[in-house]
């Protein structure tokens, strides 16, 4: 355990001596990954890395997870590497801005698929962090908690949508061992 945390920590660390690739570079390589050249995309990459660990450091979703922080490195880095071979430069863009969509995308969506004791699918957690951002707004706005058909007019969703969005965040996974325990005493009580 203590070699594992040794390893990631001097991984972080030599990424810091990696200097960021200026615009000009940026778009050599890509034109240089267009064309199929290898060595271009693990440039691009490698100069790229420290972003992916700003992204997950910044994505509050991370901070309540149980999935572990090199785990979600890693996703982050595929991310990176699926973004740089589809990475064209328009209008001056930088790779990170573009980099960026498909890191978050991929580190919510393994925090979403291992990071929960119950999976619930992508598509629901998707709309949990929805509503409970349109919440937020909504409390900010009027300086109270937002009704349960304020919220669905909101989120131009059912009232009854809203109710099972808070339940399943409501709910409380339970024991087997409490079940089969609840199960016993109803048996020996007939």
């Amino acid at each position: 355990m203590r070699a594992d945390k040794n390893a990631l920590s001097d991984y972080l660390r030599s990424l810091y001596n990696i200097e960021p690739l200026t615009l000009d570079e940026e778009e050599s390589l890509s034109r240089r990954i267009q064309s199929g050249d290898d060595l271009a995309l693990e440039k691009l990459i490698t100069h790229n890395l420290r972003f992916v660990v700003s992204v997950i450091k910044d994505t509050p979703a991370w901070h309540h997870s149980s999935v572990p922080f090199d785990d979600l490195l890693a996703m982050g880095n595929e991310a990176l590497l699926k973004a740089g071979r589809r990475w064209v430069p328009k209008n001056n863009a930088r790779f990170a801005t573009y980099a960026k969509n498909f890191i978050l995308k991929d580190v919510r969506r393994g925090i979403d698929n291992y990071g929960n004791l119950i999976r619930i699918p992508v598509n629901v957690a998707e709309e949990i962090r929805k509503m409970k951002y349109t919440e937020r707004i909504l409390s900010q706005k009027l300086g109270r908690e937002p009704k349960t058909e304020e919220l669905a007019d909101a989120l131009e969703v059912h009232e009854n949508r809203i109710n099972k969005l808070r339940a399943l965040i409501m709910r409380e996974p339970v024991s087997l061992d409490a079940y089969n325990q609840e199960k016993f005493q109803e048996d020996n009580d007939d």
